[in-house]
């Protein structure tokens, strides 16, 4: 499962450490899960393309509100069978096994898809519950994976590269399949996104040895019995506050986003209609594909930039527990705002500032949320969660919405109002959560501040020339198995360095180049911080001296 850890940065690592923490030797494992969650993500993002002409061909678009209900139902079913795959290889030293099932089988579900296509049978309907059914189960089986090969510490940094990889591959996988549907045809995507899914396959096979001692999961596997196994998976959610807590999250979560997409979609209606009435615009189906168009792409464009610039700084700067209320709060900001300021403008920010973050920000730290428990609730519980009570979400936002406007004919100001009060609950049940993880990461372990284990020398250097010095990497070592320390240097003072002073982060190496004038000894505090700000330093002395002609 581990390999040794390596001493030195290699080039790829560097390029990693500008999204989050990298330490020497967890780059190759990174690189593979993140190409692994990319090539997941495009497959899925391919078949999303086709599913609406293979649902339109079976029967109109009425037929996609009655997938959800049957969604949620079937995974009822499905949950008690990925149970007994669970217990069955819950032992294996292989810890890709449970994983590798699970897209094996969803690979075999398509490749029949692509035969009854290929043979004109109609499959739309079943191929739409199907791939509602794959978008979640397969997702959280990734996410499962990776939390159970990487231990807390590790996981909390390399998470924020994976999902950044999720989020390129649902870009890269929707802006390919446009243009490849007319060559290949829906029986040719189908093909290449089981393809694509075989590569994920041999990749996570792969993954298994090449993650490090220092960022492995090191809890031990074994057999755990259960006295019912197939209602294990909704056993374990039901039987822990923290899990349940989660759910729930999810459940109002799913509920608000949902209804907030409705609300956007009957204002988009509207304000198109009123601007073909004043003879701005010519066509209104025509506006609302530009609109949509548009909000999609400043979406993706806002949840990438959050992902590859602000998750990891939030992890480290409030942690997951700081992290788990930011959407709560921008969705309490966005309907009070669209409450009180009922400008189409401002809602439409709103829903993009509220979708940029959950597919970044929260999506993340939901499945970081999941590290610090033990083996077989990242599996059994995160499945259940992601699949059966995601689902369960979406069902409950339809049976709102059909209610509302049958039985109550509401108007949009009162979805606006009923999303702000279940956006102040879903603060409360995110502060309850942020509480809960804490108690488990301390239960796994604790944090401890990085220490000083070896004197930083002092230095006499030369004027006029270029002069090189190195901090040993034993010098601060951070107790916590899984973390990782990084450094900074600045005068005692606290001022910045001169920029004769060059200081490479990743090698801990100094670069003095000290002008021929320069007579005065500097002191140089060197700090090393670990991924939750604790932080330890050293005082350096240099002086300089003229080299004698």
């Amino acid at each position: 499962m581990s390999v040794g850890d390596s001493q030195n940065h290699n080039w790829y690592e560097r390029l990693l450490n500008l999204i989050s923490v990298v330490r020497p030797g967890e780059g190759k494992s990174c690189v593979l899960l993140t190409l692994n969650a990319s090539l997941l993500m495009a497959a899925y993002y391919l078949l999303k393309v086709i599913r609406e002409p293979l649902i339109l061909a079976y029967g109109g678009a009425e037929f996609k509100s009655y997938a959800t209900a049957i969604q949620a139902g079937l995974l009822m079913l499905i949950i008690p069978f990925f149970s007994v795959l669970y217990h069955k290889y819950a032992d294996s030293e292989v810890r890709s096994t449970i994983i590798n099932r699970v897209l094996l089988f969803f690979i075999s579900n398509l490749a029949l898809f692509a035969i009854g296509q290929y043979l004109n049978i109609n499959v739309g309907m079943a191929f739409y519950i199907w791939l509602g059914i794959f978008s979640v189960m397969v997702v959280a089986q990734f996410w499962a994976f990776a939390a159970d090969s990487y231990n807390v510490r590790c996981g909390q940094r390399l998470f924020v590269i994976l999902a950044v990889g999720a989020t390129f591959g649902a870009w890269l996988g929707s802006r390919i399949a446009g243009p490849i549907l007319p060559i290949f045809g829906i029986t040719g995507v189908m093909a290449l996104a089981a393809a694509l899914l075989l590569i994920t396959v041999y990749i996570t096979s792969l993954i298994n040895g090449t993650i490090p001692n220092i960022a492995s999961n090191d809890a031990p596997l074994h057999h755990e019995e259960s006295s019912n196994k197939w209602l294990d998976g909704f056993s374990v959610v039901f039987k822990s506050n923290y899990l349940l807590l989660i759910a729930l999250f999810v459940v109002i979560l799913i509920f608000v986003n949902s209804t907030g997409e409705y609300i956007l979609a009957r204002l988009v209606d509207e304000h198109s209609k009123a601007l073909l009435s004043e003879g701005v615009i010519t066509s209104v189906s025509s506006w609302q594909g530009q609109f949509y168009s548009s909000y999609y792409s400043w979406i993706t464009l806002g949840s990438f930039l959050l992902q590859l610039f602000v998750v990891s700084r939030l992890f480290k700067w409030i942690g997951i527990r700081g992290t788990v209320l930011v959407l709560p709060v921008i969705m309490i900001i966005g309907y009070g705002m669209m409450l009180f300021f009922p400008v189409f403008a401002l809602i439409r920010l709103a829903m993009t500032l509220e979708n940029s973050a959950n597919y970044s920000v929260q999506n993340t730290t939901r499945h970081a949320l999941f590290l610090p428990v033990p083996r077989k609730l990242k599996y059994l519980g995160k499945t259940t969660i992601e699949t059966f009570f995601y689902r369960f979400g979406d069902l409950l936002y339809g049976i709102f919405i059909y209610i509302g406007v049958q039985y109550y004919d509401l108007g949009v100001s009162a979805f606006i109002a009923s999303n702000l009060i279940l956006a102040f609950a879903l603060f409360f049940i995110a502060w309850k959560v942020g509480h809960y993880n804490k108690i488990e990461v301390q239960k796994s372990q604790g944090n401890s501040p990085p220490e000083l284990m070896a004197t930083i020398p002092d230095l006499n250097m030369p004027v006029g020339t270029i002069s090189k010095f190195s901090i040993s990497e034993c010098t601060f070592v951070d107790p916590d198995i899984g973390d990782a320390l990084k450094f900074h240097a600045t005068l005692e003072s606290g001022e910045n360095l001169p920029g004769w002073v060059k200081f490479d982060r990743m090698t801990r190496t100094f670069s003095f180049h000290p002008p021929e004038t320069h007579s005065d000894s500097i002191n140089i505090e060197i700090i090393a911080t670990d991924f939750e700000g604790l932080s330890a330093s050293s005082i350096m002395a240099v002086t300089f001296f003229r080299q004698s002609s």
